[in-house]
């Protein structure tokens, strides 16, 4: 009786015999054991693979030390490179400093347009009475 002899694995990948059996990750989307160069080889794909992203605008792949995060205001997931990220907070600055509608520079005091208005942005005193007026 053999309790503690195990019996050779097959690879999943090459179809080899191994002694030991390695667990591929979940993150691999493989089913099976595999031998250690083959668990070491999908190892080093998958790293690779993590250190390079697209650009969430314009989709241009860089390494992901040269893209940028985007700030918590824009409600956006992913990395940007920096032409992008340097748009983005024009436009950003640009829809939080003059009003929406009529696009004059705004004062201490902003408005902030109902969801129902659908509209981006801060308006000014004149154009959110107006629009309450129109649409309520």
């Amino acid at each position: 009786m053999n309790l503690f002899s195990r019996k050779p694995i097959i690879c999943t990948i090459c179809k080899k015999e191994s002694a030991h059996k390695n667990k591929p990750k979940s993150e691999w989307k493989i089913e099976g054991s595999l031998c250690g160069d083959c668990y070491v080889s999908q190892m080093k794909k998958f790293y690779e693979q993590s250190l390079r992203q697209k650009c969430v605008i314009c989709g241009i792949e860089k390494d992901v030390p040269d893209l940028w995060e985007p700030r918590y205001q824009w409600d956006m997931t992913g990395l940007l490179c920096k032409p992008c990220f340097d748009k983005k907070d024009l436009t950003y600055k640009s829809q939080r400093s003059n009003c929406q509608t009529c696009g004059k520079k705004l004062g201490m005091i902003r408005y902030t347009p109902k969801k129902k208005w659908v509209l981006d942005g801060q308006l000014c005193r004149e154009c959110w009475d107006s629009h309450k007026a129109k649409l309520g």
